[in-house]
């Protein structure tokens, strides 16, 4: 793939993923603010189907971003790169059982749903933060040292990853995809980013 394809890939992934998520994010708020329940099936599923569907933009952002600048982001950002892919994911997971599981547990045991977690579902919601918090945090860090993209815009991925802990409750999760979107909007040509 020429280079000028993985600019392109990348400034057209980040604005897209960061416009989902911003969506989700919202949409989520909306709901929690207007007191109404999202635990309706339909609202729920589709609420965090479209959650997913940022996580999942997102990972393809994250890899068009690393593939553009992984010369000059040296080890860091490999490091940074692979946590945040697996941390990303891991997320997307949490997305997909939110939309598709948890209307079905429910329905049929509601009681499930109100239990701290234990045992290997708290080890799998460690690691999850864990992954995406280091991630993110790594990535955005090596954004920054490569002094190639807009340093608001790296700073703004650096506060994603520390807010890392929250990033399953609304609205965590719009500091890095505005960050993210502002990456790709400055990869553009026509916004000052490289030229094809």
């Amino acid at each position: 793939m020429s280079t000028s394809s993985i600019t392109r890939w990348a400034s057209a992934t980040s604005i897209t993923a960061s416009i989902v998520i911003v969506l989700s994010q919202g949409l989520r708020l909306a709901i929690g603010l207007a007191g109404e329940s999202d635990s309706a099936q339909l609202t729920h599923t589709l609420t965090y189907g479209l959650a997913l569907l940022g996580m999942s933009t997102l990972l393809l952002a994250l890899t068009a971003i690393y593939a553009h600048e992984s010369a000059q982001s040296g080890r860091l950002g490999l490091v940074g790169y692979l946590l945040a892919f697996l941390g990303t994911t891991l997320v997307a997971g949490d997305w997909w059982f939110e939309a598709f599981v948890v209307p079905t547990i429910a329905a049929e045991a509601p009681e499930l749903l109100e239990q701290s977690p234990t045992g290997s579902l708290l080890i799998g919601a460690i690691a999850t933060v864990g992954f995406y918090t280091a991630g993110w945090l790594l990535f955005g860090l090596a954004t920054l040292r490569t002094k190639t993209r807009p340093r608001l815009a790296s700073a703004l991925v650096i506060t994603g990853g520390l807010l890392g802990p929250l990033a399953l409750t609304t609205p965590y999760q719009i500091p890095l995809a505005v960050g993210i979107g502002w990456i790709g909007y400055s990869l553009d040509p026509a916004h000052g980013g490289p030229n094809p």
